[in-house]
């Protein structure tokens, strides 16, 4: 943008140079396209300027995500890493539907009295009835009570 705005001065000192009328009809629109010359100039540094602050702004954004990418990521590598340290065993926990409202929840076998549940949602009582398949396969879809 620089180079415009050294070919509006050298045509602006052109004009000067030349001693041109400027009262003239020819004078006066060369005077006014100059002028506006002098203003789309003008325009475009600030457009410019307004141009690298924004590719500024957005270098630093993805500094940012580029950092919170390796931070997540490092997270979930030192998660896998600590798998070992929790062993949840799963036979403890149980899905549980309210026979009322339908609501699913999961919670500890252990937390049950005497296989009376209580539901968090609509707070209605009722009784534990385990489902055991008829096959005692993992992934029998009979879901038949025994």
């Amino acid at each position: 943008m620089k180079y415009i705005n050294e070919k509006v001065f050298y045509t602006k000192g052109l004009m000067d140079g030349l001693d041109l009328d400027k009262g003239s009809n020819e004078g006066k629109i060369l005077v006014q396209v100059l002028d506006i010359l002098e203003d789309i100039v003008d325009a475009l540094d600030g457009l410019t300027e307004a141009q690298e602050e924004l590719e500024a702004y957005v270098e630093m954004v993805d500094d940012d995500l580029t950092d919170l990418e390796e931070f997540i990521l490092d997270e979930d590598g030192l998660l896998e890493d600590d798998d070992e340290e929790f062993e949840f065993d799963d036979e403890d926990f149980y899905e549980v539907v309210c026979p009322e409202c339908g609501n699913v929840y999961i919670t500890e076998f252990d937390a049950f009295e005497k296989n009376a549940v209580i539901c968090p949602e609509c707070g209605e009582p009722f009784r534990l009835e385990e489902e055991i398949s008829c096959c005692g396969e993992d992934g029998c879809d009979c879901h038949q009570e025994v």
